[in-house]
């Protein structure tokens, strides 16, 4: 199999009157035909993700150099931005984007600077391509990807719609909010957040086993299921004998398969019939 090797490292374009930098990249897939893999990790920065027709993977970046992220550490905040100017002198301004992206028999992999200056990140691929998607201060949004698919943040939500294939995404603060239009048979998925709602569709076809647990907020579904509340779980070694009870539910839909996982502590769980 050919294979190609594609790195770009990008320092924006200068704009003496602007303060919005964007930069736009196109990188060709080494097997145009076959299923890719993409690979990008933000610390400061939405990401979004969408299918199209085409054969490449295409990259836009901005940023903007007067951003800063309120709810980020004093640490991160911008050190030139208060520096006053030497007598005589004046401030040429620079791109605060900095941005590498390689190819390798399909799989894109993205480094940005995105710890220095928030970096939003608008991301096309072919539908059929694989996600291993993050960011920490920041929102992800995905639509019309089919594949094998990893995402997260830390503080933001996550929006996932028209989607195909299997999930395993959380997030600490935000809600998850997914659509499927077909699930992988036999995958088992994961939607798990902290502070925030889970809300997932799926066809009315599926056959899962769904494993739920929300500590303070409630399970709704359209789903016809067979529920199960988790049995006490006895240990004895002959000298400790030990119960324990938690909060887990079960239920079969369809007869049951795989297992999904739904889990928040503040929030409520919706799991939705297409």
């Amino acid at each position: 199999m050919k294979k190609l090797i594609i790195t770009l490292f990008i320092i924006g374009s200068f704009h003496a009157s602007a303060q919005d930098f964007n930069e736009r990249i196109a990188i060709p897939l080494s097997s145009p035909k076959e299923k890719g893999k993409l690979e990008v990790g933000l610390v400061r920065g939405d990401i979004k993700v969408e299918s199209y027709s085409g054969t490449e993977v295409i990259i836009e970046a901005q940023a903007n150099t007067g951003e800063d992220c309120d709810s980020c550490d004093s640490k991160h905040k911008d050190k030139n931005k208060d520096k006053s100017v030497p007598a005589g002198m004046k401030r040429i301004s620079t791109s605060p984007i900095e941005l590498s992206a390689s190819e390798d028999n399909n799989r894109i992999e993205i480094e940005t600077n995105s710890w220095k200056k928030p970096i939003n990140l608008t991301i096309k691929v072919p539908s059929n391509f694989d996600l291993d998607v993050s960011t920490v201060h920041g929102t992800v949004t995905v639509a019309g990807v089919n594949g094998t698919h990893e995402i997260s943040a830390v503080h933001g939500a996550l929006s996932l719609t028209d989607m195909s294939g299997s999930i395993v995404s959380n997030t600490v603060h935000g809600d998850i909010i997914v659509n499927f239009l077909k699930v992988t048979p036999d995958e088992p998925m994961s939607f798990v957040t902290l502070h925030g709602n889970v809300d997932v569709t799926f066809p009315s076809n599926i056959k899962a086993r769904a494993k739920m647990r929300s500590d303070q907020g409630e399970i709704y579904t359209d789903f016809v299921m067979t529920v199960d509340r988790s049995k006490p779980e006895v240990k004895s070694t002959g000298k400790e004998y030990k119960v324990s009870i938690n909060s887990w539910v079960f239920g079969e839909i369809n007869g049951g398969g795989p297992e999904y996982t739904f889990k928040n502590m503040h929030g409520d769980i919706i799991i939705r019939e297409k």
